[in-house]
């Protein structure tokens, strides 16, 4: 079913459909499956947890979630349509996959179950999210419509935007990696007891300290 599902991204996740594409009949799909939700179910645990690339056991739990990351962003985009199911609630597979990162976090020391649900949201969102987004078949940033725009600015916004605008290119065509980064410096300043949603943005700077050690 899965390899099906790579083969032709655009395969409805439909019994009848299944059975039509693999030359069988809806009965014989109803032996493996008890309905259209148990195969969608089965598909995304298969492309989405099973076929997660492993982590050494001494991994750090940054590594863990760069590796879930890049993998589901890569799995969304090979199969966006199931990723929309998944999004709509249609599968319950996004549980297997809370599990696993909720795990992660746990045991880097994230013991708060709010911010912990907080954590896994903000992860899978972003990831997934940017992935329906480039799903879409933007490959390189529109520098050239956006200069355009610059005309309905006022002076001093223009002026700011010129100097952002040309970098715009660069992070996109490097923009999962900076997402990702991105997101583990977060982490990284909230399990450190950084900066709480309500409380004062000093410890801004950790993060840029953190992100340039690493280089």
């Amino acid at each position: 079913m899965a390899d099906l599902l790579l083969r032709d991204p655009s395969v409805p996740l439909t019994i009848v459909r299944i059975a039509e594409a693999i030359g069988s009949s809806p009965m014989a799909i109803y032996r493996h499956f008890t309905d259209r939700d148990d195969l969608v179910a089965s598909v995304a645990r298969l492309l989405y947890v099973d076929a997660r690339p492993a982590t050494s056991a001494g991994a750090s739990w940054q590594d863990k979630i760069r590796v879930w990351m890049h993998h589901s962003y890569t799995q969304a985009i090979r199969v966006p349509q199931l990723t929309q199911l998944i999004a709509s609630g249609e599968s319950d597979v996004w549980v297997n996959d809370s599990v696993y990162l909720a795990t992660v976090l746990t045991d880097a020391g994230m013991n708060d179950d709010r911010r912990l649900a907080e954590a896994i949201y903000w992860i899978a969102t972003t990831a997934l999210g940017q992935a329906v987004l480039d799903s879409m078949g933007r490959t390189e940033f529109p520098l050239a419509a956006t200069s355009d725009a610059l005309a309905h600015l006022d002076d001093f916004d223009a002026a700011l935007m010129r100097r952002v605008i040309p970098h715009f290119g660069a992070t996109h065509r490097h923009h999962l990696t900076s997402i990702v980064e991105w997101t583990i410096v977060s982490l990284e300043a909230e399990l450190d007891g950084g900066q709480s949603r309500t409380g004062s943005t000093s410890t801004g700077a950790t993060p840029s300290r953190r992100r340039s050690s690493r280089r």
